[in-house]
């Protein structure tokens, strides 16, 4: 099953190849668990990266635009605009907490997705060195 549709996230490949190799290779494993191919992690932290350009730019245009004013200066349309915004905007339980709460979110997996691709590159270097000593010893 594909993660996501990587077509949405490339633009200038309106043949969709690249999507198609990432959905095949970019796959949800255990409940909560992303797997993704050692030679896919580049392309994963771009998308998330993407993902989380897009997402900064709509909480900040959120907090800047959102905001409800009063209709008039009567008893409804002034509380109902303060408890819109209150809503929308105060406290854990805010829409826009779940907004800066994804943002944190992708920050994390695209931390978690570099100290991946160090690991891998570690891992490739190690065994690179091993290969180059045996050769060595061999010849």
């Amino acid at each position: 099953m594909p993660f996501l549709d990587r077509a949405a996230y490339m633009p200038g490949d309106p043949a969709g190849a690249q999507a198609a190799t990432y959905a095949r290779r970019v796959s949800t494993g255990a409940a909560g668990v992303l797997r993704i191919e050692p030679d896919q992690v580049d392309a994963a932290i771009n998308v998330f990266e993407d993902a989380l350009d897009k997402l900064k730019q709509r909480v900040v245009w959120a907090q800047a635009e959102i905001k409800a004013n009063p209709m008039a200066q009567d008893q409804v349309s002034q509380p109902a605009a303060a408890a819109f915004n209150h809503a929308s905007f105060d406290g854990p339980g805010a829409a826009i907490a779940a907004w800066t709460g994804a943002v944190a979110e992708l920050e994390s997996i695209i931390r978690q997705l570099r100290a991946s691709k160090e690991t891998i590159v570690q891992a490739e270097e190690v065994v690179s060195q091993s290969f180059s000593s045996a050769a060595g010893t061999i010849g």
